[in-house]
């Protein structure tokens, strides 16, 4: 958890949220139903993801349509730490891809 986000995660709030959409899932990761297996929701996602820009809008910190109930795995997908990326952006925002020379796309 980022530092700037721990206050809000410990938030009563948050917490309400988080049960209303666990259960409106019926505590199952969402993901994993999708792709025909029955799984206990762990944790909650949110879709378009927090920032410390955005974290003090309720619209989407903390509205049930930007939040999706999953298991640990399916969670661990969306995290971009946790997940290797597949090219870099330089200081100027231009996107670099591994074995693509730059400027060739």
């Amino acid at each position: 958890m980022q530092e700037w986000a721990k206050e809000f995660y410990n938030s009563g709030a948050w917490k309400q949220a988080r049960s209303q959409a666990k259960k409106r899932d019926k505590y199952l990761c969402v993901d994993c139903l999708r792709a025909g297996k029955i799984t206990p929701a762990e944790e909650v996602h949110h879709i378009i993801a927090l920032t410390p820009h955005n974290i003090t809008d309720p619209n989407i910190a903390l509205r049930l349509d930007n939040l999706k109930s999953l298991c640990r795995e399916c969670h661990k997908k969306y995290d971009p730490k946790r997940v290797p990326r597949r090219y870099k952006v330089d200081e100027f925002g231009r996107v670099q891809i591994p074995g693509v020379p730059p400027g060739a796309i």
